[in-house]
């Protein structure tokens, strides 16, 4: 039979509304009769209701994180860390994917503020109008992964992508690369995708290096994107030593491709990737990338999460950049001139 508060309450001969407030940890009771409410709660099995104890202090310890894809590696380390971090503050979490879909994406918010969530961390590769204004209007509170808010309202935590794109391609201008090709997302219009192109711009036009949009190609942001573009690349005749890739799984996906059609990597074609996925050290050649700290992108946002829902932070909106790093691998070859 399930043992209600009024169990309890006659176990510890005290009132319900002692017991509920022992349940809710509202310091009203003294110390003594706190113990003795606990000890009922051992001995009888007692569950507290954890919707109605919600309710009451309106608080679910709960977070809401709204990801694209949680089969992407790099989506999988912001979730580990945010969890982790949930573990230490004893907050739950419901995890959505959004497959890069804005229908899902407000599906998905909808269901997290119905849900009662405290927070909501929202990765993404870009912030919509539309989105931007649910967030900011959203009863819960909300940190952005990823992506900026430039409107000043919400936080986020990120790297900053142009300079992380710039700092690769100096590395590769350096070892003598001239002529590059960049596999890019097929969604333009993204902010990760306008940061980064404008790092390997800022690069080509400072070093005099001749690049248009004709050497961009798109797919999805997979193995076999990466796959179909090296074929495309190789086909058009463009020449080119070097390809520049938008995450490690294009990068992967091209390696697997040129050496099919009978490329060697990196004699024939160099080929970096970025995000740092950890198969890309374990890949022959291993992948020339840039990591960035998906783990501590998601522990951040949950930790500027926690303090918002907890009232421990002040109101102040700010962007924080974590660091990135270039990493020279063997996927990438000095141009002997």
């Amino acid at each position: 039979m399930k043992v209600k508060i009024v169990d309890v309450a006659r176990e510890a001969n005290v009132s319900v509304a002692t017991v509920s407030r022992v349940v809710n940890n509202i310091p009203l009771v003294n110390e003594e009769t706190r113990e003795r409410v606990l000890e009922a709660i051992k001995r009888t099995g007692y569950k507290p209701n954890a919707i109605a104890r919600s309710l009451k202090i309106q608080k679910t310890n709960t977070m809401g994180i709204m990801i694209p894809d949680i089969t992407n590696p790099y989506y999988t380390e912001i979730v580990r860390g945010a969890e982790d971090v949930c573990g230490i503050y004893h907050y739950n979490i419901i995890l959505s994917n959004t497959d890069f879909n804005p229908e899902k994406e407000m599906k998905a918010l909808n269901v997290l503020v119905e849900k009662q969530c405290d927070g909501i961390i929202y990765v993404g590769k870009d912030l919509s109008e539309e989105m931007q204004k649910e967030l900011i209007d959203a009863p819960s509170e909300v940190v952005l992964g990823c992506i900026p808010d430039n409107s000043g309202f919400l936080s986020g935590v990120l790297i900053n992508n142009e300079a992380a794109a710039y700092e690769l391609a100096i590395e590769l201008i350096k070892m003598g690369h001239e002529k590059f090709l960049l596999f890019f997302d097929e969604v333009e219009e993204g902010y990760i995708y306008k940061e980064r192109k404008k790092g390997f711009i800022k690069a080509f036009k400072e070093k005099n290096i001749d690049f248009d949009d004709s050497r961009i190609l798109e797919a999805k942001l997979s193995l076999t994107g990466g796959y179909s573009l090296m074929e495309q690349a190789i086909n058009s005749g463009i020449e080119f030593t070097c390809v520049c890739c938008f995450n490690d799984q294009i990068a992967l996906g091209a390696i697997r491709k040129a050496e099919e059609m009978g490329k060697k990597v990196p004699e024939d074609i160099s080929i970096c990737g970025f995000n740092n996925f950890w198969i890309s050290e374990w890949t022959k050649p291993k992948i020339t990338t840039v990591a960035q700290p998906m783990y501590d992108i998601g522990a951040i946002s949950m930790r500027m999460l926690i303090k918002l829902c907890e009232k421990d932070s002040d109101r102040t909106v700010n962007n924080v950049y974590v660091p990135h790093e270039v990493i020279i691998r063997d996927s990438v070859a000095l141009i002997k001139k």
